[in-house]
């Protein structure tokens, strides 16, 4: 029997599921994207349609990459409190396959939103359930927050690499650097925006075990009626464009926030 923090954070037990034996990794989807990029690039040249073409195509494992690591560092850290269900579940995985949710996947291509499977949290299995739980449900939103910093140092290492280039006359090196400074400001955007929109407090999102840990037990109630709903809603803000209003700004400000640290 589920019990109450199961209920609250919108988690369920499964029994194991057994390794598929797949044994792609993250490195050889990329491996494919950058070979495709360079046929580009030797036969077209940097055109402002290759440049558009390129970073599309670089859309799908930055998406892919950044949901795995998100959902990595969930499993990683609901392991390293005490609960072993996620690497039982071959969920303690930077491979994007064990992470995918099909419906996720297919809505994240063509209409620009999606999801990737949740991992699954026994919490009676933690010493402290609650507080462990708020620690699980963080740990994803933070390690986007990481690889967009990386991703920042990224670009600043890139503004110093500009100098050197042009005193040793790397004019096609120098050709690359506005491409893949818009690969990885895409790379940022991408991976602020899934902090910003996983913070929110609303289920099944991370913010909203936050905001459960934080609520005083006499609105727990009312909170689980509004947790029943809640995805529907957030699914309908979602296909009108409402969260952008909301999280536009939130991206923006975390983005000239890290800016601010390097530049």
């Amino acid at each position: 029997m589920q019990n109450n923090y199961t209920r609250i954070f919108n988690i369920k037990t499964h029994p194991n599921e057994r390794n598929n034996g797949i044994k792609s990794h993250a490195f050889s989807i990329i491996g494919i994207i950058l070979t495709i990029m360079l046929v580009i690039l030797v036969f077209q040249g940097i055109t402002e349609v290759t440049k558009s073409w390129i970073t599309k195509i670089f859309l799908i494992p930055i998406i892919l990459i950044s949901l795995s690591v998100h959902e990595f560092a969930h499993a990683k850290i609901a392991v390293f409190l005490g609960d072993p269900t996620p690497r039982l579940m071959g969920r303690l995985s930077l491979n994007p396959l064990k992470h995918l949710d099909p419906v996720g996947t297919i809505l994240l291509l063509i209409a620009n939103f999606g999801w990737a499977k949740p991992v699954v949290v026994e919490p009676s299995n933690f010493r402290d359930p609650q507080r462990a739980m708020v620690s699980v449900a963080l740990a994803g939103p933070i390690s986007n927050m990481v690889l967009a910093f990386i991703g920042m140092l990224s670009l600043k290492i890139l503004s110093f690499s500009q100098s050197f280039l042009i005193e040793n006359n790397y004019i096609q090196i120098l050709n690359l650097l506005p491409l893949t400074s818009e690969i990885i400001n895409t790379f940022i955007v991408i991976n602020l925006g899934l902090t910003m929109f996983n913070l929110l407090p609303i289920p099944p999102l991370d913010g909203s075990r936050l905001l459960s840990y934080f609520m005083p037990l006499k609105y727990r109630h009312q909170y689980n009626q509004f947790e029943q709903m809640a995805p529907l809603i957030l699914l309908f803000f979602l296909m009108l464009g409402g969260l952008n209003t909301i999280l536009t700004p939130m991206v923006r400000a975390s983005y000239n926030f890290l800016a601010s640290m390097f530049f």
